[in-house]
């Protein structure tokens, strides 16, 4: 019986690291997801502050991904605004998994939130998910087919300190969030360059990690 891991970054240059990390022990590319914001896009806006890969350097990370995962596209998502997805995260999302970067599926009606519901996630850590990918954050999902190989892919993914996510989500409670708000308006990086000015600490690597014995899906 096959198991889904998720795991989410800070930035899509992370995410990228594991997803390379993936591949390249074996893992099918048609059995990793990725979910990001598409930091190029008018939504995102620019800002000194933020760097890395919500830079100038995002469409060499997009080529990269384009040939580990499958089916990249563009598609906007109620609440959170343009992303990029790819393999199962985008078939969840409805996306055209044939698609290539660039030619925009459209709006998926059913958002993040119910695609991770779909894919067996809970409710209320569905929400987190999305409202980290809104925020500017990569979600990367894995698709483990025999479980043996279930401690590989997770320490893959620690290897790159993934976000607690729970902690994250606490944070932002003490800021007023009360839940993924798919009526929302986009985040933008000014708005992120706020809050990592707020919570610089909670940034730091080696904030998370995913649990040993228990794959969140």
């Amino acid at each position: 019986m096959s198991e889904t891991i998720l795991a989410v970054y800070d930035t899509l240059d992370t995410a990228h690291a594991a997803v390379r990390d993936l591949t390249g022990v074996g893992f099918d590319r048609a059995d990793i997801g990725v979910a990001a914001r598409d930091y190029n896009s008018k939504d995102w806006g620019e800002t000194e502050d933020v760097t890395g890969a919500e830079g100038s350097g995002f469409g060499a990370l997009v080529g990269g991904l384009t040939g580990l995962v499958m089916g990249l596209t563009a598609i906007t998502i109620p609440g959170i605004g343009a992303i990029i997805a790819a393999g199962p995260l985008a078939a969840a999302l409805g996306a055209a998994t044939g698609g290539a970067i660039g030619a925009v599926a459209g709006a998926a009606t059913g958002g993040l939130v119910a695609s991770l519901v779909d894919l067996g996630v809970p409710g209320e850590d569905a929400e987190t998910y999305a409202e980290h990918v809104r925020r500017g954050g990569a979600l990367v999902s894995v698709t483990v087919q025999e479980a043996s190989r279930t401690q590989t892919a997770m320490d893959i993914l620690n290897r790159y300190h993934p976000v607690d996510i729970d902690r994250r989500a606490t944070q932002w409670r003490t800021k007023g969030w009360g839940g993924f708000d798919a009526m929302a308006d986009p985040y933008t990086a000014e708005h992120l360059a706020e809050e990592r000015r707020q919570y610089d600490s909670a940034y730091e690597s080696g904030e998370g990690a995913l649990a040993n014995e228990d794959p969140l899906v």
